[in-house]
């Protein structure tokens, strides 16, 4: 508790009276009460309040710390009693931060003993997520609350430690990220690489101890020769009130994941060696008189300007490497990050790295969103994006019902990697690392989207699959005529954008099925002569369709035309009771009768028919697929797939001569199918296609090979299968093949159809 007074010894005198009343009603709540690791309960409560206190956080926020636990783990402790002693800011973030904690433990309990752990810890995170978006200080404490209990998780099992360490690495450190809390993230980083890969963690650490006193040896020096050049410039005194120059050491989990990504050995990583800079600018004189705003603007201009000049010192002393200088203050990190990063070959000839930022934006690098509490201006755009994806978590909730997709949606489009890309009026858009000009079109609205023909990045054009980069300039140019692609989706990357191409094409889908199933009812009544108009009035049809489909609206009457699962005739018959009389006039082979409750051979079902019946070659329907029968003229009933183009064509032209069919539920017999494996053509496709099939025991009976004059590849392959299930089996065993994009199933002719 000495270390949390010191921190506050600036504050006021309410506010650190304030915070003594909560630490004794924390103290005392969790009297007798020791943690895992062997001490008090309260040291807790009050490393949470530490953390928040370095941070800058306002004294709400200090309370909220120290309480965070008392109603949850304490009885008789209620939220009024934190409302009337503290306030409702106070009860807010700890009734908040008690809705978390209790969701965490008991995703924690059900993993340890259900299968469905997974899942429970899913739907626990979402809550968590949802009920942080309320107050951002919820969030805040939060983190705080986990970086503490990651420092002590040595003491945990080693199964609860892996769960906590893969949950902080995949939510927490990002969400400190986002809010531009680096201090945070890259401890929770570096805390949960420990546990969850520790060999690599010791190795990386045990290399660095290596040559520690030798880099800080060269970096000493480096700061020594840069003070001493920045204190020689005649104009850089004249701005700044406070130079701070220090050696700074990269994180471990920086270092590996660097290597890992870039395939570069610990002696290739440039940044290894780094010096900060931060420059404290004197107080800026204005003409008396002069508004809040303007003044604000000036300071900013002058803290850029002072930046600027520093880093053509730095040049100056040392040579640049070519392509090594990032801008960060003229165009931000879209979690608010502004700095200049440049790396320069010392005298020592070794490459380090220089930052230079000043004070506020230090502050703002280190402390993110907690720095609002400390400077009133902030970083207006970098408010305006976390303003922004705490929005996105409330709309996912809205449109996601299933928590892992949710959880996923999140870890996509909100806590991954960001590049900051703007449109022709300089309007800032944040979207995720490997993001297209598709992506962006989209964020901007559906209807851009939906109309997208081509793009140009930094006045170029550029393909649609093109991915942007961190400053990129987009322009999307669109046609009103023009439609998505089906494509598309093979580049797009947000999870908005795949929704929404996803969702046009349903509706284009249902919107032809509705037209199908319309006319195919239409053709039917005019071949009979019957009064079309006046049969197919909305509310003879909305009877129709409660007899038949038992809703009333008539599109699920034609979208079950379109499907097969009612004939025009049994339509007609309902609709007309003098066709019930006529259809007992249309031949049938002569022996048989109605026997709508015997399975026809072959396996299926003819509704009104026990008669001859054929597998058509044209579409080879399997067990599983949704098909009809067409009644031949003397050949008993062709089977077909429902959206076979001669079954299509069939009930247009003679729709009384289809008949409802149906798979019987006896033992599945084999049926041939062809499959077309599209994929980039690569060295060695083939051999892994059939290695994966090898290693599930299937062996193609026919195999067959190309490459199309765009390099895609094209494998087909003939087997035999039991029914829809074996065979979305086995194309679920070929999608595992790297590259491979589809797996269509061959029709007539050897033309593939988009399959699922």
């Amino acid at each position: 508790m000495e270390q949390l007074r010191l921190l506050l010894a600036s504050r006021s005198v309410q506010e650190r009276e304030r915070v003594e009343q909560a630490y004794v009603f924390a103290r005392d709540a969790h009297a007798g009460v020791n943690r895992k690791s062997g001490e008090p309960y309260i040291t807790h409560p009050v490393a949470v309040a530490v953390i928040l206190a370095k941070l800058g956080m306002d004294t709400d926020s200090l309370l909220a710390g120290l309480l965070h636990d008392t109603v949850e783990d304490v009885d008789g402790v209620t939220f009024e009693q934190i409302e009337e002693q503290f306030g409702p800011d106070v009860r807010r973030i700890v009734e908040g931060e008690t809705k978390v904690s209790k969701l965490s433990k008991q995703g924690s309990q059900q993993a340890e003993v259900r299968d469905t752990g997974r899942d429970i810890q899913a739907e626990n995170l979402r809550q968590m997520l949802i009920a942080m978006t309320g107050d951002i200080r919820i969030i805040v404490v939060k983190l705080a609350d986990r970086l503490h209990n990651m420092r002590t998780l040595g003491s945990m099992k080693p199964e609860k430690q892996q769960r906590i360490a893969r949950e902080t690495m995949e939510i927490f450190a990002p969400l400190a990220h986002r809010l531009g809390i680096g201090r945070i993230k890259w401890e929770l980083e570096d805390l949960a690489f420990r546990y969850l890969q520790p060999d690599a963690y010791a190795y990386l650490q045990s290399r660095l101890r290596t040559r520690q006193e030798e880099r800080d040896a060269l970096i000493q020096r480096a700061v020594l020769q840069l003070r001493e050049g920045l204190e020689d410039d005649l104009e850089l005194p004249e701005w700044v009130r406070d130079i701070d120059i220090s050696g700074r050491s990269k994180h471990l989990w920086s270092i590996h994941n660097k290597m890992q990504k870039e395939g570069k050995t610990l002696e290739q990583i440039f940044d290894l060696l780094a010096i900060r800079v931060i420059l404290t600018p004197k107080e800026l004189v204005v003409p008396p008189g002069t508004d809040e705003k303007r003044r604000e603007r000036a300071e900013e201009t002058r803290e850029k300007r002072i930046c600027y000049h520093t880093v053509s010192i730095v040049h100056s002393m040392w040579t640049p490497l070519p392509g090594r200088f990032k801008d960060y203050i003229a165009v931000p990190k879209p979690n608010g990050y502004q700095s200049l990063h440049t790396t320069v070959i010392s005298q020592s000839g070794q490459p380090i790295e220089v930052q230079i930022r000043s004070r506020r934006m230090h502050e703002v690098a280190e402390y993110g969103v907690a720095a609002h509490w400390m400077y009133k201006q902030g970083s207006t755009l970098a408010q305006r994006d976390r303003e922004n994806w705490i929005s996105q978590l409330r709309e996912l909730q809205d449109e996601i019902n299933d928590a892992s997709d949710y959880l996923d949606a999140v870890k996509t489009d909100i806590l991954s990697q960001r590049v900051r890309v703007f449109t022709p009026k300089g309007l800032a858009i944040s979207l995720p690392v490997g993001s297209t000009p598709i992506d962006f079109a989209y964020h901007i609205h559906t209807r851009i989207g939906e109309t997208t023909v081509g793009a140009r990045v930094n006045g170029s054009i550029v393909p649609l699959s093109h991915k942007l980069d961190n400053g990129d300039m987009v322009e999307i140019v669109t046609s009103k005529n023009s439609k998505p692609s089906q494509g598309w989706l093979n580049f797009a990357v947000t999870r908005s954008a795949r929704a929404k191409i996803r969702h046009h094409f349903r509706q284009q889908e249902r919107e032809e099925a509705l037209e199908r199933g319309h006319d195919l009812l239409e053709r039917y009544l005019r071949k009979r002569h019957l009064p079309v108009r006046q049969l197919m009035r909305t509310k003879l049809l909305e009877e129709v369709t409660q007899k038949l489909v038992g809703t009333r609206n008539p599109d699920d009457l034609y979208l079950a035309l379109h499907a097969g699962k009612l004939t025009p005739s049994a339509v007609g018959k309902v609709l007309s009771p003098s066709l019930a009389q006529e259809a007992a006039a249309v031949s049938v082979p002569r022996g048989r009768g109605p026997s709508p409750q015997t399975p026809a051979p072959g396996g299926v079902y003819v509704e009104g028919f026990s008669t001859n019946t054929k597998l058509s070659q044209c579409c080879h329907p399997i067990r599983g697929d949704q098909i009809m029968g067409y009644l031949t003229r003397g050949r008993g009933v062709s089977v077909h797939r429902i959206d076979c183009p001669n079954m299509i064509r069939l009930l247009k032209d003679e729709p009384e001569r289809c008949v409802a069919a149906s798979w019987d539920s006896g033992t599945p017999g084999g049926t041939i199918v062809d499959l077309d494996v599209v994929a980039p053509d690569r060295s060695g496709l083939l051999a892994d296609v059939l290695g994966v099939l090898a290693a599930e025991k299937r062996s193609p009976m026919k195999v067959e090979a190309g490459v199309n004059a765009d390099s895609t590849a094209h494998i087909h392959l003939r087997f035999a299968v039991t029914g829809q299930t074996d065979l979305e089996g086995l194309k679920s065993v070929i999608r595992r093949v790297p590259g491979v994009t589809d797996v269509l199933r061959l029709g007539r002719g050897g033309r593939g159809r988009a399959s699922a």
